[in-house]
Formats: structure tokens, C-alpha cells, sequence
């Protein structure tokens, strides 16, 4: 039962942290497109990636407790598992809306909960599976 805490108490510290990364993002974005005038696409690139940062700093020692060092294996991990759930998010996106007719809004809401999910699941198993303080051994 205490192993369920965990893990639903990872999930948590997971999903907090996807509302700072999305956070994160968005001001950027809207800094390079609004005040600087940089355009759509490079803007979305550097905000993606600056999100991206903040997600791998804050999950590695909040969320999964790594003992790894920031420049690692995982950090490769991490990046690979984003530019996947990335591009995964677009299709679902593109699924939903130009396949399926489903309102742009309604897609993300699904592309970004189905990737939540998955990515999550990803990052607990293979991201930052190395050296990690586990909650429920430290009793």
C-alpha cells in the first residue's frame, strides 16, 4: 500500500511541475514573440527548451530523488523522452483535430493528458531509474 502512496505521490510532484514547466514556457514565449519579436517558431523552440530545463531540474531531485549528476546518461534520457513526447503530442493533437473533427482546445486537452500519462510512466522506469533515494526503503 505504501508503494501506491509513492508512486500516486510522485505522480503529483509530476504534475506540479508540468504547471511550473508550462508556466515556464508561456512567459518566455510570449517575452521573445511580444517584446523582442522573435518569430513564432524559433520562439516556441527556446520556450519548449526552457520548459524542458526547468522540468529536468525540478523532477530529477523533487519528484524522483536522482543521485545522478546533472550531466548524465539521464540527462540524455530526458531530453530523447521529451523531443519524443513532443512530436507524440502533435500527432495526437493532429489526430484528434484534423482526423476526428474534435475542437483544437478538446485535442490538446487530450494530447496533453495522454502525454502526461505516458511520459510519466517513461520517466520513472527509464529516465531517472539509475541511483535514487526510494521513499519507501528509507524506513
Amino acid at each position: 500500500m505504501k508503494e501506491h502512496w509513492n508512486e500516486i505521490r510522485k505522480f503529483l510532484k509530476f504534475g506540479i511541475t508540468g504547471v511550473m514547466n508550462t508556466a515556464v514556457d508561456f512567459v518566455v514565449y510570449t517575452v521573445l514573440v511580444s517584446l523582442l519579436g522573435l518569430g513564432l517558431y524559433v520562439s516556441q523552440v527556446i520556450s519548449y527548451c526552457c520548459g524542458m530545463l526547468n522540468s529536468y531540474v525540478i523532477n530529477r531531485k523533487w519528484t524522483f530523488d536522482t543521485k545522478n549528476g546533472f550531466f548524465s546518461l539521464e540527462l540524455v534520457k530526458f531530453v530523447v523522452l521529451n523531443l519524443a513526447m513532443m512530436l507524440l503530442g502533435m500527432g495526437i493533437i493532429y489526430l484528434c483535430v484534423e482526423q476526428l473533427g474534435l475542437h483544437k482546445l478538446l485535442g490538446k486537452l487530450i494530447s496533453t493528458v495522454l502525454v502526461m500519462v505516458i511520459n510519466f510512466a517513461v520517466s520513472n522506469f527509464w529516465v531517472f531509474r539509475g541511483k535514487r533515494e526510494d521513499a519507501s526503503q528509507q524506513d
